[in-house]
């Protein structure tokens, strides 16, 4: 599986430690400027600490009214009103924490071609949208992957497909009211609350699988695969029991027939007439297994396609609801840093300063020349957070009029991010 060179992602896949030590081993830094770059470096990487881990906490109050995994008690009603700020603010900052770890959203047109889409697992899956009330759907990375897969019986063939190396959805439930409504029981999650579930490697043609109540449908092949052995036994079964049928439904004619024109009574029956009754039952008793056979030979098919799902699954989830927000935080928090690390890092060494597009072809370029992925380097968001923390400003223009960046230096810069550390929290003296 190799990264598509014609799709460049805003995602950076490099370990943080790693761009670090390779930015502060390189030789645009000398031996003596190593050491406050790594100062800078763990400064920084607190700054942004901080600030997402109250990130954090926001998410993680505002899911609160519908985690179905609640384990504490509360003394708090919360009213529709309420719940509905809640979710509101959860929606928003959600998305705004999978923008920052450079996740993209999945569009509507997305699902529709995945569910129309044959599934690479060999089972089809049926998404009823009616059940929710909301839902987001956000990737981040793409793969390009050649595999091979049977096309016919004896023949196979080689598809290119795309892989999403992560997927992260939040689904919201509609309220208990619906599903009585619609008489549905048994179900396997709570009404209105929220689930949020993040995914590795999934397969662009397979996102339908994601969603809790994906219900698996045999396709049309396999239906003709079992109705073509179900037509062709209960043939054979009904031709070996017509004999015994016929020969029952005589009898059976016989005795209606005395007992409703004749007699009124049901006439004895002799030896020949009781072994044809014993044939006939047979008969049915026949027809009814191989019935059976068929209906828990579409049961069990259907239980293997469900393992199927389920055995892929496992393998994939990577976490589940107010664990994604620890999750995705924490690759948000490195992805933060990292833009800002190589923004500034590239900005400081210009003496004249550069243009945002100069420093973006700057940064795109090593990154290519260093690790070999092709990065759609976010460079205004890089500069946005470089300005917010005064480690940079606008120094002048180019002969074409575009904004010409400067860096402040490094002991300045390290001056900076120590200053707003230590006032991160101040105490004030209560007034008299």
């Amino acid at each position: 599986m190799v990264a598509d060179p014609s799709v460049r992602e805003r995602f950076i896949p490099i370990r943080k430690a790693e761009l670090i030590d390779c930015l502060s081993n390189s030789t645009r830094v000398t031996p003596k400027d190593r050491e406050s770059f790594l100062l800078f470096c763990n400064i920084l990487g607190s700054i942004f600490h901080f600030e997402f881990h109250a990130k954090t906490e926001a998410l993680k109050e505002s899911y609160y009214p519908f985690n179905p995994d609640n384990d504490t008690v509360t003394v708090r009603c919360i009213s529709h009103e309420a719940r509905k700020a809640h979710e509101d603010r959860l929606m928003a900052a959600f998305k705004n924490v999978l923008n920052q770890a450079n996740y993209q959203q999945i569009t509507a047109s997305d699902l529709t071609y995945a569910i129309s889409r044959e599934s690479l697992f060999k089972i089809n899956l049926v998404v009823d949208f009616e059940d929710f009330e909301s839902q987001l759907v956000f990737r981040r990375g793409s793969q390009s992957h050649r595999i091979r897969r049977k096309k016919w019986v004896f023949k196979e063939e080689a598809i290119d497909i795309t892989v999403y190396d992560r997927v992260a959805l939040i689904i919201k439930y509609k309220d208990e009211s619906y599903f009585r409504a619609l008489k549905r029981k048994g179900l396997n999650f709570n009404p209105g609350t929220m689930i949020v579930k993040l995914f590795k490697n999934i397969p662009k043609e397979d996102l339908e699988m994601l969603f809790p109540n994906a219900q698996v449908r045999m396709k049309l092949k396999d239906k003709l695969f079992m109705g073509g052995f179900a037509v062709g036994g209960g043939i054979t079964v009904i031709l070996k029991a017509s004999a015994g049928l016929v020969a029952m439904a005589s009898i059976l004619w016989l005795m209606s027939r005395s007992v409703f024109l004749g007699s009124g009574t049901i006439p004895p029956l002799g030896p020949v007439e009781i072994s044809a009754m014993v044939g006939g039952m047979t008969a049915l008793a026949a027809i009814g297994a191989f019935l059976f056979k068929q209906w828990n030979s579409y049961k069990n098919r259907k239980i293997k396609f469900m393992k199927t799902l389920g055995d892929n699954l496992y393998f994939k989830n990577l976490d589940n609801n107010a664990g994604v927000f620890y999750h995705i935080i924490a690759d948000a928090e490195e992805e933060e840093l990292k833009e800002a690390l190589l923004g500034y890092f590239f900005l400081v060494q210009s003496e004249a300063g550069l243009t945002a597009a100069a420093l973006d072809d700057a940064i795109e370029e090593w990154l290519q020349e260093t690790f070999g992925v092709p990065i759609d380097f976010e460079i205004e968001d890089a500069l946005g957070k470089l300005k917010r923390l005064k480690l940079c400003d606008i120094a002048g223009t180019d002969k074409t009029g575009a904004p010409v960046w400067m860096a402040v230096s490094l002991t300045e810069a390290c001056e900076r991010l120590d200053a707003l550390w230590d006032n991160f929290f101040q105490m004030h003296a209560p007034t008299a």
